[in-house]
């Protein structure tokens, strides 16, 4: 609860920011190139959850290692976390960031579960029906389970679709207990 306290506000800086400067699509490629690092690299993940480090370091760490592939908005955001010792929040800001733009493009986000990865194919189908049940442009958001055997299931909003084999069973199971 504290996370998404701290960061609506640095989210809605940064996208305010964007705009201002005509580049919201540039720092939306950055914040998923910080996803895929947050989720690749331990090492990433260990510096802006440390306590030990300094703040200062930190700054300029962010500052070598993005420099030349990210934009600068972007830059001196990881750095203004940084030096207010914000840094630990970066993955709510991030959800948060991503949550403000697909809003004001009119987007839903879809978190589809699923055992195995989409294809390309399955997730363009899935775009497509959801985009034509909600009227809306859908994002799809994936995490695969076991758990759940096979089949999906999709939060879309307040509305859910569960296709998972895990469900079918459980019901299965239930109308042979009740005859």
């Amino acid at each position: 609860m504290r996370d998404i306290r701290v960061a609506k506000p640095y989210a809605r800086a940064l996208y305010e920011a964007a705009l201002e400067q005509n580049a919201l699509a540039d720092i939306v490629a950055d914040i998923e190139k910080l996803r895929e690092l947050i989720e690749e690299s331990e090492e990433f993940v260990q510096l802006i959850s440390s306590p030990v480090l300094s703040p200062q370091f930190k700054s300029e760490t962010f500052e070598q290692v993005f420099a030349d592939a990210t934009h600068p908005l972007t830059i001196n955001f990881l750095k203004l976390l940084a030096l207010k010792q914000r840094e630990r929040y970066l993955t709510a800001m991030m959800d948060v960031f991503s949550a403000i733009v697909d809003e004001a493009a009119g987007r839903l986000v879809a978190q589809v579960t699923t055992v195995a990865p989409l294809t390309s194919e399955q997730a363009e189908q899935l775009i497509q029906h959801l985009g034509a049940y909600s009227g809306k442009q859908v994002r799809l958001e994936t995490t695969i389970d076991a758990q759940i055997q096979g089949g999906f299931i999709v939060r879309l909003d307040d509305t859910v679709f569960d296709a998972s084999v895990s469900t079918q069973l459980q019901h299965l199971k239930q109308q042979l207990a009740e005859g």
